[in-house]
């Protein structure tokens, strides 16, 4: 599957696809939105979440490891031998 096939998936699909294959690899949050990151395959799915609402506002999807870049921050390498 590439991320333009999972992108046109329903969300229903999109979040069988995310719980049997994706692996949650980072989050960000702010105030009011939770954004995980998942890996699924060979390409990211970003899914945002309203905090007060417990509802998904947005997915998106995405193959290039630049977009990775707001993650970056979060991870801790001080484990890392």
């Amino acid at each position: 599957m590439t991320a333009q096939h999972f992108s046109t998936l329903n969300q229903q699909k999109q979040n069988r696809k995310l719980i049997a294959e994706g692996v949650c690899i980072a989050d960000r949050k702010s105030e009011e939105v939770q954004t995980l990151l998942f890996q699924v395959e060979n390409f990211y799915v970003e899914v945002c979440f309203h905090c007060d609402a417990d509802e998904v506002l947005c997915t998106r999807c995405f193959e290039d490891t630049a977009e990775l870049e707001p993650y970056l921050q979060t991870i801790d390498l001080s484990r890392v031998i």
